[in-house]
């Protein structure tokens, strides 16, 4: 029964290995390009982006959660010139580094946003009418240029809510979920899986009575 325990064990340590392995290779991002459209980047004016886009803003980012992919980020809203008006807070997602073909947005920039989705919810996305131009500089000639292209004047946000499930899901990188169980990764289950027979075998040798 011992040399039956002994090549359990090894079976489990070499399961084990190989799981851990696979859990790093999986978890490494990977390296992508940005292959430019037949005939080049179409040459979109600032007026033409604010058409093709449902919802246009302006906002300062507060938070970037580079866990998630595509990246997303926290908008401390300052207007909404298109699409209506909606809260002061939102999370923002479909960001990325320009080798996605993505625009990129840091802590402190002030841009000018072209997203879509519903405001009201909170949350939103990123538009892009070609590559990496979902946002741009929030400058007073950008902003007036805007503002004469919807031909109507902006609209501020509403009062900034409390913690919402939403933010909470943003700081934690994830959904916020209160099921204990849930908290454990696929690594963790699987190496619970691997290691509960092993226990019990042990256990099983070890109260088992000896003969004399």
């Amino acid at each position: 029964m011992k040399i039956f325990v002994f090549r359990l064990m090894y079976v489990v340590f070499l399961l084990t290995g190989l799981l851990a392995f696979t859990q790093m290779i999986s978890s490494t991002p990977t390296a992508y390009a940005c292959t430019p459209p037949p005939g080049g980047l179409p040459d979109y004016t600032l007026e033409d982006r604010v058409g093709f886009a449902p919802i246009v803003l302006e906002g300062h980012v507060a938070e970037v959660n580079s866990n998630l992919y595509p990246v997303t980020a926290m908008i401390e809203v300052k207007q909404y010139f298109k699409g209506g008006g909606g809260p002061s807070i939102l999370t923002v997602t479909n960001f990325g580094y320009s080798s996605m073909c993505l625009s990129m947005v840091h802590v402190g920039d002030n841009i000018i946003l072209f997203a879509s989705g519903d405001p009201s919810s909170g949350q939103l996305t990123a538009f892009y009418a070609s590559q990496f131009d979902a946002v741009t500089q929030s400058t007073p000639e950008n902003i007036q240029r805007v503002i004469d292209e919807v031909g109507q004047p902006p609209i501020l946000p509403d009062i900034a809510p409390s913690s919402t499930p939403e933010s909470e899901e943003f700081e934690s990188g994830g959904e916020v979920d209160n099921n204990p169980i849930s908290s454990f990764g696929p690594l963790e289950l699987c190496l619970g899986l691997l290691f509960a027979p092993l226990f019990l075998a042990s256990a099983w040798v070890v109260s088992r009575p000896s003969k004399k």
